[in-house]
């Protein structure tokens, strides 16, 4: 079976939207990610929940990416020296990243190789760990960080960021 990446977005017009459309995705595929690991607890492992194993692998590890480098080189850069505020949200924004990726990091090690998945609990130890800093991170965003970016990106800067998000995909943009 062959598992390919699908983006969530496909207008990359406004940057502000391709951010929120990455964090709802990752709303909803972290509840997920838990819904698997419980089956698999549940369960054990099988050919349709090692399946489900690659797919998540598949799109965390390249959608993670992506919306890391969507705000690390499309919009904070846009953003860096407004305020002391903003800087210091992005700092933390970004050693969110890093925390993320981090974790991601462990629990993919698991995920790539499902049939040697022993210890479910710390499989779903691991998920947890993952869908909380996650979650916990784009609310922060969503919450904080979002509506201050707002207020101070020009609707021109918001229409170049989401250019920016679409260079990064080697996508063609109408100008």
């Amino acid at each position: 079976m062959e598992f390919k990446y699908a983006d969530p977005v496909t207008d990359f017009s406004n940057g502000l939207v391709v951010l929120k459309t990455y964090h709802e995705d990752f709303l909803v595929r972290g509840v997920k990610l838990l819904d698997l690991v419980n089956e698999i607890k549940q369960q054990g492992m099988n050919e349709s929940l090692a399946n489900q194993c690659a797919a998540v692998l598949c799109h965390f590890g390249h959608a993670n990416n992506l919306h890391h480098q969507d705000e690390e080189q499309a919009l904070f850069p846009l953003l860096l020296g407004q305020s002391i505020l903003i800087d210091g949200m992005i700092e933390r924004l970004m050693m969110d990243h890093e925390e993320i990726e981090k974790s991601w990091a462990l629990l993919a090690e698991q995920l790539s190789s499902p049939e040697q998945i022993k210890d479910y609990y710390q499989l779903i130890h691991l998920a947890e760990d993952f869908e909380k800093i996650h979650r916990e991170h784009l609310t922060r965003e969503d919450e904080d960080f979002s509506p201050k970016a707002k207020d101070i990106l020009s609707s021109e800067q918001i229409q170049q960021a989401g250019k920016k998000m679409a260079e990064l995909r080697h996508l063609k943009t109408q100008d």
